[in-house]
C-alpha cells in the first residue's frame, strides 16, 4: 500500500533581511481589502437556496453568527452559540431539546448581512485573481507525512491547488512572522480527516486565508482534524463532524455541524516584535524543495 505526499517545496529567497523590534502586523484583509468587516464572525453564512445551516450534537460556535441570504438556521441536541446571531428578515432560527443560544438573535439584520456577502464575494475573487509564487498544484497526504511552507517577513505567499487534502495523522505547517499572510485558492476538494490538522507558527489565524472555489463537493472536516486561518467556500457547505475543531473563521454558503466540533475565534494579539531567528527559517525551509513523490508505508522512496 502507498501513501501518496508531496515533499515541501518552496525555497525562500535566498537572504532575508530580518529587523528587530518592528511592530508591524499581517493581515489577509491588508492583502484582500475587500474582506472588510467580515473577520469579525466567527461563522458567516452567504444562505443562497433553501436549506437550513444546522448544528447538532454537542457542536459549539465560539463567537457571533451571520445568517445571510435565507437566513435560516436549525438548531438541536445539546448545540450551542456562545455569542450573538444576526439573520435576516426572511430567516428563522430553531431550537429544539438542550440547544442554546448564549447571546441575543437581532432579526431584521439586512443591510449588515448582504453587505457580509457582497464583502465575502469580492474578496475570494480577488484572492483567486492573486498569481501564485510557490509550484505546487495540490497537496495530498496520508499517514503522518507533514509539509512546511515558509514565507518571509513582508511576504504573501500565494498557492493554487486542485485538491487540498490531509488525513490520518498527517500535517500542514504554514510558517512566518507577523508581517506574512499565506492566500491558498482550491478549486476542487478541500478534506481533512483523522488527525490530521493545518498548524501556524509564527502566524495567527486572520494572517491565513484558504480558499475554496466554486462549487463541488462539501469542504469536509471530520475526525479530530484541526484547521487554524480563515476557511471561505462561498458556494459550497462546509461539513464538519466527530471531534473537528476550527481555530479563526468560516464563511461558508452554508454550513453543518455535528458532534463535538467546535468552530472558534481567537483573540488578535498585537506582536511586540518580528525578529524570527534564521536558523527557524532554514529548519523550517529544509526539505521542501520539489514536486509529488510516492513513499512506501515505511517512508522509503518508490518509483
Amino acid at each position: 500500500m502507498l501513501l501518496i505526499c508531496p515533499k515541501s517545496f518552496l525555497p525562500i529567497a535566498a537572504s532575508l533581511i530580518l529587523l528587530g523590534g518592528v511592530q508591524a502586523k499581517a493581515d489577509v484583509s491588508g492583502v484582500i481589502p475587500e474582506i472588510g468587516d467580515l473577520e469579525r464572525w466567527t461563522v458567516f453564512s452567504l444562505g443562497d437556496g433553501n436549506s437550513f445551516s444546522r448544528a447538532f450534537g454537542h457542536a459549539l460556535i465560539d463567537g457571533d453568527l451571520g445568517l445571510a441570504g435565507n437566513g435560516d438556521l436549525l438548531m438541536a441536541g445539546h448545540a450551542s452559540i456562545d455569542g450573538d446571531v444576526y439573520d435576516r428578515s426572511n430567516g428563522t432560527v430553531l431550537t429544539f431539546q438542550h440547544a442554546s443560544i448564549t447571546g441575543s438573535i437581532f432579526h431584521n439584520q439586512d443591510a449588515l448581512l448582504d453587505n457580509g456577502v457582497n464583502e465575502a464575494i469580492a474578496a475570494s475573487a480577488h484572492a483567486f485573481s492573486l498569481t501564485p509564487n510557490r509550484p505546487n498544484t495540490s497537496v495530498k497526504l496520508l499517514g503522518n507525512h507533514a509539509i512546511t511552507i515558509t514565507g518571509a517577513p513582508g511576504e504573501t505567499v500565494v498557492l493554487s491547488l486542485k485538491n487540498f487534502i490531509l488525513r490520518d495523522n498527517s500535517s500542514f505547517t504554514l510558517q512566518g512572522t507577523a508581517t506574512t499572510t499565506f492566500v491558498i485558492n482550491v478549486n476542487k476538494k478541500f478534506s481533512l480527516s483523522g488527525n490530521s490538522h493545518i498548524d501556524l507558527a509564527g502566524l495567527q489565524w486572520n494572517q491565513v486565508l484558504f480558499n475554496v472555489i466554486g462549487t463541488g463537493q462539501r469542504v469536509s472536516l471530520g475526525g479530530s482534524s484541526v484547521f487554524n486561518g480563515i476557511l471561505m467556500a462561498n458556494d459550497r457547505t462546509i461539513k464538519m463532524k466527530g471531534d473537528a475543531t476550527v481555530s479563526g473563521e468560516l464563511i461558508a454558503n452554508r454550513f453543518k455541524l455535528r458532534g463535538s466540533t467546535r468552530v472558534l475565534h481567537p483573540p488578535i494579539l498585537s506582536p511586540l516584535v518580528d525578529t524570527p531567528s534564521e536558523a527557524n527559517f532554514d529548519r523550517g525551509s529544509r526539505d521542501n524543495e520539489g514536486e509529488s513523490v510516492e513513499r512506501g508505508v515505511m517512508g522509503r522512496k518508490v518509483k
